[in-house]
Order: structure tokens, then C-alpha cells, then sequence
């Protein structure tokens, strides 16, 4: 009986821990009231920062972080992001003498908001090890026309009685530099 408690609490607590982590839309006085997703139509700066062990923060870093993770990093490369519907975004990675690469994020436009399908992971092996990972992003424009980001990346997990666990939260802007 007590192992069937035992998971009980676990559950109980991954429940509440999954609910908790999630990103909120906040209201922004710098933030561009839009009436459609092709506001977002052009094409911005990918400019990162830089740390020994590659490049992060990078438009095209988040992006695919929510779907196909892919780390290609170039100093001037530029983001075409292009609206397919009322759900998708096509986003075109381009650096000069290279191949451009291009995913489509899927989500909801709300309250100004692109809200991007969450990307979620879970491994649980009941009493002996569990792991949860949870990244959502959201897109928004500023006044002047450049991109807002809002990114959490939350993780958790537990062996046996130990848990453990990660949030991160981040914003980062992008100037666009022409419209598409």
C-alpha cells in the first residue's frame, strides 16, 4: 500500500508543478495593437550572444527551440518571418553565400499574441525516475516595430525521492530591418 502512495504524491506534485510553469501575457504599454498575424511579415536581425560553447539568444535559437532544434549560427544573418495563416508562421533563417533553412511554427494569435504550440516532454518511470520538460514561446511587436520575445524553458524531475527543478524565463527583442 504505501508504493501506491507514494505515487499518488508524485503525481500530485507533477500536477501542480505542470500547471504552475506557464507564459503569461503580460500587458505591455510598448506593445503594437495588431488586428492579424501578417503584422509580423518581415525580416529582422538574428544577433545573439556569444559564449564559448556556441550562440544564444538569437532569433533563429528560439524559434527552434519550440520545434526542430537547429544551432546553425552566422553573424549577420537575418530572420524572414512570413504569416501562412491564422495558426503558422514560416520562419526563413538567410546569411549571405549559404542555403536558407525554413520551419513553420503553428499557434494561436490572441490579445495581440503569437502564442506558439508548446513543445512538451515527459519520462516517467514510477519511484525510480521522472523528467519533465516544457518550452513555450510567444511573439508580440513594440511600438517600433520590432520583435518582442517571451520564452519559458521549465524542467523538473525527480530520482527516486529527490526532486529537482529548473525555470527559466527570458525576453529578448529584434529590430526588423524591412518588411516583407
Amino acid at each position: 500500500m504505501k508504493p501506491l502512495y507514494f505515487l499518488t504524491i508524485l503525481i500530485g506534485i507533477a500536477l501542480l508543478t505542470g500547471c504552475a510553469a506557464s507564459l503569461k501575457q503580460p500587458q505591455r504599454t510598448d506593445m503594437l495593437q495588431m488586428k492579424s498575424l501578417s503584422a509580423f511579415n518581415g525580416v529582422y536581425q538574428n544577433i545573439g550572444t556569444t559564449k564559448s560553447n556556441g550562440t544564444y539568444n538569437t532569433l533563429w535559437y528560439h524559434l527552434t527551440s519550440i520545434g526542430q532544434t537547429d544551432t546553425t549560427t552566422f553573424p549577420n544573418a537575418t530572420i524572414t518571418l512570413f504569416a501562412l495563416d491564422d495558426e503558422k508562421i514560416r520562419a526563413t533563417w538567410e546569411a549571405k553565400g549559404n542555403a536558407s533553412k525554413s520551419i513553420e511554427i503553428k499557434g494561436k494569435f490572441k490579445n495581440g499574441y503569437f502564442v506558439a504550440k508548446p513543445k512538451r516532454s515527459a519520462i516517467p518511470i514510477p519511484l525510480i525516475y521522472g523528467e519533465f520538460k516544457n518550452r513555450q514561446v510567444q511573439l508580440s511587436l513594440n511600438q517600433d516595430n520590432s520583435l518582442h520575445l517571451d520564452q519559458l524553458h521549465n524542467e523538473w524531475g525527480w530520482v527516486f525521492l529527490f526532486l529537482a527543478n529548473n525555470d527559466t524565463n527570458t525576453f529578448n527583442n529584434y529590430q526588423k530591418i524591412r518588411e516583407q
